[in-house]
């Protein structure tokens, strides 16, 4: 079961952070965005996750903490092909509330699943791989994105990225939590 959520865990943040990378790419390319309105966009996107993360996710019990994921993961697939066609800022920025939402709920909600696995004493190795995998995604996704989105274009990178996220979609989709003390 831990080995699935790390799997889940690290497949997600792969492709998504990956997507988001790209992301100023996409604004400067498409939309001529400068620095100020990419800082504009990134404020919007935080001020979406701490208001979901604050107000929402913080009163999630333990036992819906897989369903709220499903739910993230969810939303980010048609997010990311909205994005990925936007050729309106509004459109654009549409797709980035659902994209703010899922990176508000999935990795809090997987962490909350991961932290009940293990003894007191196993709880900071347990939390501390699962943190190494989210680093490793986060530095690897954006690599393999970025070599996506210029050799191919924003739409096609953003089809592909959307489609994989089906992976840790349905991978999370047939888990079994059973905590592991």
């Amino acid at each position: 079961s831990m080995r699935r959520v790390g799997i889940v865990y690290f497949l997600y943040l792969f492709f998504y952070s990956g997507l988001e990378f790209t992301l100023t790419f996409l604004t400067y390319n498409r939309f001529n965005f400068n620095n100020m309105q990419q800082g504009r966009m990134f404020f919007l996107i935080g001020g979406v996750m701490m208001l979901i993360q604050g107000g929402y996710v913080r009163r999630i019990s333990p036992t819906k903490q897989v369903k709220t994921a499903l739910q993230g993961l969810a939303l980010v697939i048609p997010a990311f092909v909205v994005v990925g066609f936007a050729y309106s800022t509004t459109v654009l920025y549409l797709g980035l509330v659902l994209y703010s939402f899922a990176s508000a709920t999935v990795v809090p909600c997987l962490t909350t699943v991961i932290s009940s696995y293990g003894t007191v004493e196993q709880k900071g190795t347990v939390l501390g791989i699962f943190r190494s995998l989210g680093a490793l995604a986060r530095a690897l996704g954006p690599v393999m994105a970025s070599v996506l989105y210029w050799c191919t274009s924003a739409e096609t990178s953003y089809c592909i990225g959307a489609a994989l996220l089906f992976i840790p979609f349905l991978l999370l989709k047939s888990f079994k939590h059973e905590k592991v003390q």
